[in-house]
């Protein structure tokens, strides 16, 4: 999208204590940035009675404050790094139909957890519920794969497929891979953490763990190899191994989460060898959670030792 330095800036305000700054652009208006310390902003579709077509670049560009965006149904181009190191934003709603987008339009968005498409109400029951507005969202910030950001193909077996592709990337790359570059360029701080040798490798096993588990409890158009190939990586992690992140990760930040468990189960990661000390970490965990863990092993060890004792007896 072509620069519109050189025509007059006029500033409309949003509320909430925002202003978008607009020139004209082409057949339309143009976004060239907002001021301001609103935490929520609507693009309105038209402005003096001309439709808002584009999202100039930067226009958005490190606003502190905002945590949700909607982009109108006549916005066709964004810019590059549009939303760019928008610290806090959560949520952005852009148009469900092609785009054309720039450059790391969601850099350093590290809080943004969703991007949903404006489509209509059965297209939301599907695919909210599936995680599909929060796999979008996983695109550019985590797998960092722009090509997923196609509102068009967005949920189809293609898309889900290259999703997945991305993932299981992330999942195989070497621990330490990053550590050099971030140790070079002198960061003391990393999503929040002082790293080290030791405790990067474990932080980026909890990355990927998180959007793991995620995929797990979100299983739409997942493939048997996938999910196998995830319920790996978990069982590669469970306690009583080297690296037990797995475990530590729901303990940490999920523990009163049944759904972490079942999947952590459904993974075949829990053992007769480490049960107990399952149960040991899971003392101030709620009643209904220690609950399923101890149906657990009647369901799948009890078992197994009546028919062992039953063996003896023959």
């Amino acid at each position: 999208m072509s620069e519109t330095n050189r025509v007059e800036e006029k500033v409309m305000e949003t509320g909430g204590g925002g202003q978008l700054v607009y020139v004209p652009y082409k057949k339309g208006i143009a976004v060239k940035r907002f001021r301001g310390t609103a935490d929520r902003v609507y693009i309105p579709p038209e402005i003096e009675g001309k439709p808002v077509i584009a999202i100039e670049r930067k226009a958005f560009l490190s606003c502190k404050t905002l945590q949700y965006i909607a982009v109108p149904d006549t916005v066709e181009e964004i810019g590059d790094w549009a939303f760019a190191h928008a610290e806090q934003l959560r949520s952005v709603s852009v148009p469900r139909h092609p785009l054309s987008s720039g450059k790391e339009l969601f850099l350093g968005c590290k809080r943004l957890r969703e991007i949903v498409l404006s489509s209509s109400q059965e297209e939301w029951a599907e695919y909210a519920p599936q995680g599909l507005y929060r796999m979008l969202a996983m695109a550019v910030t985590v797998l960092h794969d722009y090509f997923l950001f196609d509102p068009v193909e967005f949920g189809s077996d293609a898309w889900v497929k290259r999703w997945d592709e991305k993932l299981m990337a992330l999942v195989e790359l070497d621990d330490l891979d990053g550590f050099e570059e971030l140790w070079t360029c002198g960061e003391e701080d990393y999503e929040g953490k002082d790293y080290d040798i030791k405790s990067y490798p474990v932080e980026k096993r909890k990355m990927k763990l998180r959007i793991a588990y995620f995929r797990l409890m979100h299983p739409y158009k997942i493939s048997d190899g996938t999910l196998n190939a995830l319920r790996e990586y978990l069982r590669c992690h469970t306690k009583g191994t080297d690296t037990p992140e797995a475990w530590e990760l729901i303990m940490e930040e999920h523990p009163n989460d049944l759904e972490y468990y079942r999947v952590f189960a459904d993974s075949g990661c829990i053992a007769e060898e480490n049960f107990d000390s399952l149960l040991e970490d899971m003392r101030d965990c709620s009643a209904e959670i220690k609950a399923y863990l101890l149906r657990y092993k009647e369901e799948h060890f009890a078992a197994k030792d009546a028919f062992a004792a039953f063996d003896l007896d023959w």
